[in-house]
């Protein structure tokens, strides 16, 4: 296990503790100022943004809903805080549990394509220790579209919606996938912990103690990690990707992994025969493993959304500015960043290749056949895509 952060000795008569609290948030500098990969002031300035997101994020999952015996769903990813790579299609929600607690999960499940809960054994903030310990991605459905759900240790008779919980300290991750934006709807569930009475007990300084602890080890350890898998993107061979899991990620994946640049009189044409998969995307991302603004920009496409061209190929443009080509991703300014793909469950893993052209040559290089967009249309595609966003509650 990694090094946890202690606070326990420590007393609320002097500020020795909050002193802590605040050298553990000024050593996250080192994530800006010490990545000899950060060149440029705009991506040390988004650098400080992730810093703010990191704290925002962080705070919500260890001092204020980490109590497992009244657990409440959070949205810990959403248009204002990114971190660890939120793919554009997805309504991440997250609760703390303990397997000596039964938990029922209920409400309408919604229509997004994918849905999926899994539970996992000990606290994202040790995310190291943050194992997968069950999942279920097929559910009974009743009438109304209602969904009941049972976590715990062992079976309850007769439950056909159950998930079995890790011993000890644990917390579920509850995903929903979208394809197509406009019409499927987000589920709408509460989580209960059937063991519990109310009121709770009182507050006492040893829980704020222990959430302080927590929140600084989520901020020592969780970052670390990320940069970890970001410098696996820089490994990538040049005008490709590599494809691999993410121990911490989702299981059904498998993770495209590469780095884009483009400068403002260029285009990046990427190409891929897609495998057969339930769900698919691409996106751009900051180097901090940030998705890039989708919900205003079109910085990523998913199998609903993308252009297919006559001879199966996918084919996408990453440029600065609109080329009036179907699958634009917009890098808006940015000239190096991430990219990733997404496959769920493909049948196999085929790799894109990326060619560097001069925007001038773009209309050469691509096929007659492929799909073009008036800037008229462009908007409307836009607009709808930050209404889209707001509808499911992704903002």
């Amino acid at each position: 296990m990694a090094n946890t952060t202690q606070l326990a000795h420590l007393q609320f008569t002097e500020p020795a503790i909050w002193a802590e609290v605040v050298k553990v948030m000024g050593e996250l500098d080192q994530l800006v100022w010490n990545d000899p990969l950060v060149t440029d002031d705009l991506t040390r300035a988004e650098g400080v943004r992730y810093l703010t997101r990191l704290i925002a994020g962080a705070l919500p999952m260890t001092m204020e809903l980490a109590d497992a015996n009244y657990p409440q769903f959070f949205h810990l990813l959403s248009t204002r805080i990114h971190w660890g790579l939120p793919a554009t299609d997805c309504h991440y929600q997250w609760a703390s549990v303990h397997g000596d607690n039964v938990y029922r999960i209920s409400g309408d499940r919604g229509t997004a394509r994918v849905f999926d809960i899994e539970t996992r054994h000990d606290r994202f903030a040790h995310i190291n220790d943050w194992k997968l310990h069950s999942r279920l991605t097929q559910f009974d459905v009743g009438p109304g579209n209602h969904v009941d759900i049972v976590l715990s240790r062992e079976r309850p008779e007769g439950v056909r919606n159950w998930i079995e919980l890790a011993p000890g300290q644990g917390e579920i991750i509850f995903r929903q996938y979208y394809y197509d934006w406009n019409t499927e709807q987000p589920a709408r569930l509460s989580i209960v912990n059937e063991n519990a009475t109310y009121p709770p007990p009182a507050l006492t300084t040893d829980a704020i103690a222990n959430g302080l602890e927590l929140f600084c080890d989520w901020l020592r350890q969780v970052p670390a990690r990320f940069q970890q898998v970001v410098n696996s993107y820089y490994a990538a061979p040049a005008n490709s990707m590599v494809f691999d899991a993410i121990d911490f990620g989702w299981k059904s994946l498998k993770y495209g992994k590469g780095i884009y640049q483009c400068a403002p009189d260029e285009a990046l044409v990427l190409e891929v025969k897609l495998p057969q998969s339930y769900y698919w995307s691409i996106q751009l991302c900051s180097h901090f493993w940030e998705a890039r603004d989708y919900h205003l920009r079109q910085t990523s496409l998913n199998g609903h959304q993308a252009h297919i061209d006559e001879d199966g190929m996918f084919r996408a443009v990453i440029a600065h500015g609109d080329p009036g080509i179907a699958n634009w991703l917009d890098a808006g300014g940015h000239q190096r960043g991430l990219l990733a793909i997404r496959y769920y469950e493909p049948d196999s893993t085929p790799i894109p290749t990326v060619r560097r052209v001069k925007l001038s040559e773009l209309e050469t290089v691509l096929p007659s056949s492929t799909p073009r967009l008036t800037p008229e249309a462009r908007q409307k595609a836009l607009r709808n895509r930050a209404w889209s966003v707001a509808r499911v509650g992704r903002e």
